[in-house]
């Protein structure tokens, strides 16, 4: 797929301050601190930084205005997890879409939201089934579009979930991965070259169970790529310390776009000799929700 042909949507912020009344608390997230007031000023600075790198990248950007309905007056029942529309779908970036089924059942809402934008736009969009108990949240999968391959965590999602998405999307190989981390893109990420190849991975495997560290391990191995695994440091960290969610990238064909540089420095000196480009915003306050560039985005 020619690069320009890539479009990445990114949600605008909500008119009322994100998160003024304090963030949530939910499962596996040892981001979020219940009551945590990000900085208004910073999530405004940062926001607008995203939005511009994105605009000088090689790819279309669609934004979307903050749907009104998750924004209201009232301080309970404002919903402000839209902005990271990561979480809301899954694109096999050939205009067909699964809409997420949510285990933290306050966000399915979200998802419905986007749903109904994404058909407006003409987008093809599916459904789990309802006869069952499939669970499938965006942030949970990496889709690499010229291999077919879909990698899928399994915290937050369920194998069904994961199973009901891949076959929807007509994916050639599903790669599962997994460990408490709440979602994959908080632990690891595919590296893809400027001709759209899955050329690398970086994965904090410590975080992963035997099974699945073993599995991308074998994964790399027969695929010819390097496999850089990294500390929680540079992705999700620990209960008693928040890493720095370097790993939480959206990888972009020979661009590698995250909140910040990785504390591992062979990171860098791969990418280089990949002749992958690290671009870095910083995203401290989206941090305080356990999100970052991937989370923030979304192909279509």
């Amino acid at each position: 797929m020619p690069i320009r042909e890539m479009k990445v949507i990114i949600s605008k912020l909500p008119s009322n301050p994100w998160w003024g009344h304090g963030t949530p608390m939910y499962a596996n997230n040892p981001a979020m601190k219940e009551g945590n007031v990000p900085n208004q000023d910073i999530v405004e600075f940062e926001m607008d930084m995203l939005h511009h790198l994105f605009k000088r990248l090689p790819v279309e950007v669609v934004e979307l205005d903050f749907p009104y309905i998750l924004d209201q007056h009232n301080i309970d029942t404002r919903k402000h997890d839209f902005v990271f529309v990561r979480d809301l779908f899954i694109s096999n970036q050939k205009g067909e879409m699964v809409i997420s089924c949510f285990r933290e059942r306050a966000r399915q809402l979200e998802a419905d939201i986007m749903q109904v934008i994404l058909n407006a736009m003409g987008y093809k969009t599916h459904r789990l089934s309802d006869s069952c108990d499939a669970l499938a949240e965006g942030g949970e999968f990496y889709y690499c579009r010229n291999e077919n391959i879909l990698f899928a965590g399994e915290c937050r999602n369920n194998r069904k979930g994961s199973e009901q998405t891949a076959g929807l999307l007509n994916v050639e190989q599903l790669v599962l991965l997994k460990s408490d981390a709440f979602h994959l893109d908080t632990i690891f990420t595919p590296v893809i070259n400027k001709n759209n190849e899955l050329c690398m991975l970086i994965g904090c495997t410590e975080l992963m169970d035997s099974g699945s560290k073993e599995r991308l391990r074998d994964f790399a191995k027969k695929q010819d790529i390097p496999l850089l695994e990294v500390s929680p440091d540079d992705s999700l960290g620990t209960q008693d310390e928040l890493g720095d969610f370097s790993v939480n990238c959206l990888p972009l064909p020979g661009y590698l776009v995250g909140p910040c540089r990785f504390r591992d420095k062979r990171v860098e000196k791969l990418l280089q000799s990949l002749g992958i480009l690290h671009v870095t915003v910083p995203l401290t306050q989206y941090r305080l929700s356990g999100g970052a560039v991937h989370c923030l985005t979304n192909e279509l």
